[in-house]
């Protein structure tokens, strides 16, 4: 696999900048492996990632998903931590019993909890103000109160799952603070994580020179690696993965597939090296490994060359699991080659209806890729006892056909059958409003679901910002991402609301506006990406105006002009010199 007629295929022929964007929709940033799950369990990574509950509590949602890509309905991360009481628990009335992640088990009894109401512990947490969680937590603890290990979990899941990544730290540094518990290699591997997210990639480097030397090890610097992976920073993942050569450490699979997934989307003409190297050190290619070279043989329609893996892994004895043959369905699909599609997919109802119930969601959204809304309600029909994740898929569904009732009354039903849900299947249905461009059903709704009592969030501002983008009301998207910006500290909106505006201002050559988002996006923590300045040079082309020192402006933030810049930048020397503006960059 990793050199002979897949590398050719890799390294030849000119891969498209589009692929990335194309593979982005088809297979979300936020499906990673993560080093914190391969160290401590003794099941599959994909089985795990394919776990609803561990992706939530892992962080893997789908778009902080993540940030820019995904989705987000869907972002990777190691909220599960390994801590062990310490003798100084017991002079505190605080106790942990065993390891925070040592049974991913309580999945049940998380889910029952969240169905009731939240304990007194995340209770506390939530509703302490920005910069006051240890005191809060101090006097809860002075109360008499038990720090058990499942309010624990309860407390990291609710606080990830709402992306509330700031208080999650400031919980942890409590617990460190305070002396409580022993930390071992996955609670440091958490802190850091949590460090990254809320503070930076940078912060997150320097926190490792107060790990202790015994776990400063591959768990410790993966972690680094997945986040730099995560907001797609080419240059810090390279140093980090360098690094873990240059101590030494061992070199996983795990690590080898974040530098494919990296190199997938923004320099796809490396992926061969990391193949070569694989081989070279004798790392055998997981199933992970060999969906991430079909997401790129697909994505630049090189449907030729998936075969050929499709091949290669049957020979090398990998099944081809229901995620891999939907993958290929989807690619069949955008290449246009139904048949080969529709194919895959009568193998997939023949091998999965039957007894693999996650199967329906899948046949659902790829008969709606097929725009066959006769498939999509047959499919429906044989789900006789859906749950809300089967409702979700058929309101996709529903939805990419265009089917707005339908849809509609999948939503309705869904609120029937199911006595609580949360804001994520509002969401399915604002994201139904927001492709179809229906600005007033999808305000109705969101007022709707917060008389409900479901707060949004970063998705459900994400979906109404494009909803009012596409809309034409770019004015009023502006003015509603900066309020639940200013009125949610703690949650930061995602990275893909302040681009959609920023493409939204360029391409009508608002400059102001422009810059004003790019410099509100800095300020967040989304620091110095190349799309970023390409976007915010279009503004500058679309007004015919040339801004002075742009190439000074992006080395001082350590990035380096792409293409699409340089070309952007010639374009703008050429007009004549008169009657052309010339502002600052």
């Amino acid at each position: 696999m990793c050199s002979g007629s897949m590398d050719s295929k890799l390294t030849g022929g000119g891969l498209r900048d589009g692929v990335c964007r194309v593979l982005s929709q088809v297979f979300p940033l936020g499906y990673l492996e993560s080093p914190i799950i391969r160290r401590f369990s003794a099941e599959p990574t994909e089985s795990l990632t394919n776990r609803k509950f561990c992706d939530e509590l892992l962080g893997q949602e789908a778009s902080d998903q993540p940030d820019e890509n995904v989705d987000c309905s869907d972002e990777p991360s190691h909220g599960n931590v390994t801590i062990e009481a310490s003798k100084k628990a017991n002079e505190t009335k605080a106790s942990i019993s065993g390891s925070w992640s040592s049974n991913m088990n309580h999945s049940a009894d998380l889910k029952s909890q969240h169905r009731t109401d939240r304990p007194y512990l995340l209770q506390t947490v939530l509703d302490a103000p920005s910069g006051e969680v240890a005191s809060m937590l101090d006097r809860c603890i002075g109360d008499g109160n038990q720090l058990e290990r499942d309010e624990v979990l309860l407390v990291l899941f609710h606080l990830k799952k709402q992306r509330l990544y700031r208080k999650a730290l400031q919980f942890i540094k409590w617990i460190e603070g305070r002396n409580l518990l022993k930390f071992e290699e996955g609670d440091y591997a958490c802190f850091l994580d949590l460090i990254a997210r809320s503070s930076g990639i940078e912060n997150a480097q320097k926190y490792i020179a107060r790990v202790p030397k015994p776990f400063r090890n591959e768990v410790l610097y993966e972690t680094l690696l997945m986040n730099c992976v995560r907001v797609s920073d080419i240059q810090k993942a390279e140093e980090v993965f360098m690094e873990i050569r240059n101590l030494s450490l061992p070199l996983t699979v795990s690590a080898c597939n974040q530098m494919i997934s990296l190199y997938k989307r923004v320099a796809c003409n490396k992926v061969a090296d990391i193949l070569t190297l694989m081989e070279k050190e004798n790392i055998k290619p997981s199933p992970f490994t060999y969906k991430l070279i079909i997401a790129l043989k697909g994505g630049s329609n090189d449907m030729s060359g998936m075969e050929l893996v499709l091949n290669e892994m049957k020979a090398s004895g990998v099944e081809l699991d229901f995620a891999t043959r939907t993958l290929v369905a989807k690619f069949y699909i955008y290449a246009g080659l139904t048949e080969k599609a529709e194919a895959v997919i009568s193998e997939m109802e023949m091998d999965y209806i039957k007894d693999k119930r996650h199967a329906i969601r899948s046949l659902l959204l790829l008969y709606a890729d097929l725009s066959k809304p006769g498939e999509v309600a047959r499919i429906w029909k044989l789900c006789t006892e859906p749950n809300r994740g089967d409702f979700v898929a058929a309101i996709e569904a529903w939805g990419k056909l265009g089917c707005i009732k339908e849809a509609e009354e999948t939503f309705e039903a869904m609120l029937e059958t199911t006595k609580k849900v949360s804001s994520r299947y509002y969401n399915a249905m604002l994201s139904v409003y927001a492709e179809n461009k229906l600005t007033e059903k999808g305000k109705a709704l969101v007022e709707r679901m917060s008389s409900d009592g479901y707060p949004s969030g970063p998705v459900t501002w994400d979906l109404l910002i494009k909803l009012y983008v596409d809309s034409g009301k770019v004015g009023k998207a502006d003015s509603f991402l900066q309020s639940v910006t200013e009125e949610n500290p703690d949650s930061r909106p995602a990275y893909g609301s302040y681009i959609y505006l920023l493409r939204a201002y360029a391409k009508e050559g608002d400059i102001h506006n422009a810059e004003k988002i790019f410099d509100r996006l800095k300020k967040v923590g989304y620091l110095g990406r190349e799309p970023l300045y390409s976007v915010l040079l279009e503004a500058y082309v679309n007004a015919k105006v040339r801004p002075h020192g742009f190439i000074e402006r992006m080395r001082a933030d350590g990035v380096h002009p792409v293409k699409i810049v340089i070309d952007h930048l010639k374009f703008l020397d050429q007009l004549p010199k008169e009657g052309v503006p010339e502002l600052e960059g």
